[in-house]
């Protein structure tokens, strides 16, 4: 290992083990050619059948919204990610993790800064760890040549393949969607709708073939009569051309052949069935609430809004994997900040940005928080230096009681004497302040 040793002692490790130790003779169970084609089959999915595309674009459109920085080194970070266009680099990466399942970015760094963020095709890609579970390496393998090994596949007669070697790999960095246990791999959105996506495409492939052979009834043919019988050769020729029936096929005869047609009883084929099955099978592991994918399925306004409201908590979980892996990896990892710089997307649709300026303007009101506490929890384009509070509302303010009083809570000059007294009243219309109800003259 030698030059490798640096690496592991980078990163502390626990005891507990992901695979058996080579020595066993035996290795992690992969087989980077198939996973090569499945993940072929994965793009191949995305990019022929529509209902996939959709679910995929719908996601990704959902998951990259407007971000902004908090923390020491935010305005160093905002003007790099202006500089090299962080909005579609979070474009392309989430659709890779979303697609694939995994997403390769290599760090590109100019003078000790980060000059770009290239994406690599995760076909081509394969991660190598230790026992324990840290990350020796990765490597590029292009139509089973080996091109390009990072750091070590942990065998050195396997490293020897490779064409051409790189010591460290701490320029690569791995997003990963959907990782289940141990695995060292993300899983794609595509991975359990693969039969499905099948069975569907099979059935479409087929359909043009079903519809000419279903859609002509079902039609009964007599061939000549009791005075003239018919021949086994006519009987042949009108069944062949009975046979090859389609939907604009015209039938012209003799006064021998009689045709009845018995309509779609006996032939007919329900389509629409399995075709919504498949296909409904295919948007519930999409994750994607129908509303969105132009399916409405007759779904009440109640039903739509909690499949909205769902579908919300999901992409923020997409967003959380990404924010973790970007902050940890090209943030800190890279030296553009510290740990205390932090990514924050803003909301992903209209409905959640209302709901959250409603709460703040509500909290406001109830005097639970300062307009500057507010102000601060908005993006920074609504950020502004709020004029000081005068100190009786200051006072209030650190005491957690109300500002400005609600319209209903308001005192005029006539009612701030002795507010409590029921013996005082303000509806005489000659009163100054409060009167005593004895002293009202009658009126008249």
């Amino acid at each position: 290992m030698g030059i490798f040793d640096a690496f592991s002692k980078k990163t502390p490790k626990g005891v507990a083990l992901v695979k058996k130790p080579q020595n066993t003779g035996y290795e992690e169970k992969e087989d980077p050619y198939v996973r090569a084609q499945e993940y072929q089959w994965f793009l191949d999915a995305y990019e022929q059948v529509p209902l996939v595309n959709s679910i995929i674009e719908t996601q990704t459109n959902q998951v990259v919204q407007e971000f902004f920085f908090e923390g020491p080194n935010k305005v160093k970070l905002e003007k790099w990610a202006d500089d090299i266009n962080l909005m579609q680099f979070f474009h392309q990466t989430t659709k890779n993790m979303l697609i694939f399942g995994n997403a390769y970015v290599e760090v590109i760094k100019k003078g000790g800064k980060i000059a770009g963020l290239k994406i690599l095709n995760p076909i081509w890609i394969d991660v190598y760890r230790s026992p324990l579970g840290q990350v020796i390496g990765y490597s590029q393998i292009i139509d089973n040549e080996k091109l390009i090994l990072w750091g070590t596949t942990g065998k050195t007669d396997k490293d020897r393949g490779f064409k051409k070697r790189v010591a460290k790999f701490d320029n690569l960095v791995h997003f990963k969607y959907n990782v289940v246990g141990s695995n060292k791999y993300g899983k794609s959105v595509i991975a359990p709708l693969k039969g499905s996506i099948v069975q569907k495409a099979q059935m479409e492939n087929q359909l043009g073939a079903l519809l000419k052979k279903y859609i002509a009834p079902l039609i009964h043919a007599t061939v000549g009569n009791n005075e003239m019988p018919a021949t086994a050769e006519a009987v042949s020729s009108v069944a062949s051309e009975l046979r090859d029936l389609h939907a604009e096929s015209e039938i012209v005869t003799t006064h021998l052949v009689s045709l009845d047609v018995l309509q779609f009883e006996n032939k007919g084929m329900d389509i629409q069935t399995p075709l919504t099955h498949i296909e409904q099978q295919i948007v519930t592991g999409g994750q994607v609430p129908p509303v969105l994918l132009g399916r409405s399925d007759n779904a009440s306004e109640k039903a739509a809004e909690v499949q909205l409201r769902n579908f919300g908590r999901h992409i923020k979980a997409v967003q959380r994997e990404v924010k973790i892996e970007f902050e940890d990896k090209i943030v800190v990892g890279q030296g553009m900040g510290s740990p205390k710089d932090k990514l924050v997307w803003t909301q992903a649709e209209e409905r959640e940005w209302e709901i959250h300026t409603d709460t703040l303007r509500g909290l406001v009101t109830d005097g639970i928080i300062t307009a500057q506490k507010a102000n601060d929890l908005l993006p920074p384009k609504y950020s502004e230096k709020l004029p000081e509070m005068d100190p009786l509302n200051k006072q209030m303010a650190l005491a957690g009681g109300q500002q400005v009083p609600r319209a209903n809570q308001m005192k005029t000059d006539k009612v701030k004497d002795n507010p409590t007294d029921p013996t005082k009243t303000t509806k005489h219309p000659n009163a100054v302040g409060r009167v005593d109800k004895n002293d009202r003259s009658p009126t008249k």
